[in-house]
């Protein structure tokens, strides 16, 4: 009777194991720890939806955004630093003091949103939709911006070189 009692146990055990192991790796618990700690660098975060999230000074380094809508989303002073947003809806977002070096954003729509003194150094910015963004202060260095809509967008003290 024991013995069947331990082996119970143990193949509980490893159930449970192995469910808290999925779980850790699914996406919709990685956008809860980050809401929380606001620290995901290298997270797999394709297609989430995080429209109107606070995640200010969030830790986003190398994170695989695309997909994602984060329109109107507060990620001012946020490390995006070699993040990948191919395709991301960035809407109305106020991306203020942001570190967006290196980072890929091929064909985000960036309409309307608040980029003032943020650090696009050598970024993708291929077919990206800048229209009417406030772009003051940024740096632009080394970005590539072929093909990017900059229509009505603030470009006042932006620097490109």
């Amino acid at each position: 009777m024991k013995r069947n009692t331990l082996i119970w146990l143990v193949l509980l055990g490893v159930v449970l194991g192995l469910a808290a192991t999925f779980l850790l790796r699914s996406r919709q618990v990685k956008v809860v720890w980050l809401l929380f700690t606001k620290h995901c660098p290298r997270c797999d975060l394709r297609g989430v939806r995080l429209f109107g999230a606070n995640l200010q000074s969030a830790n986003l380094q190398a994170a695989d955004l695309r997909e994602a809508t984060l329109s109107e989303a507060d990620l001012s002073q946020a490390n995006l630093s070699s993040a990948v947003l191919t395709n991301s809806n960035l809407t109305l977002t106020n991306l203020t003091a942001a570190n967006l070096t290196s980072a890929t954003l091929t064909n985000a729509d960036l309409s309307g949103a608040t980029l003032t003194t943020a650090n696009f150094q050598n970024a993708n910015l291929q077919r990206a939709r800048l229209m009417f963004a406030d772009l003051e202060h940024a740096n632009l260095t080394g970005a590539n911006l072929q093909s990017a809509q900059l229509d009505g967008a603030s470009l006042f003290g932006t620097f490109i070189k």
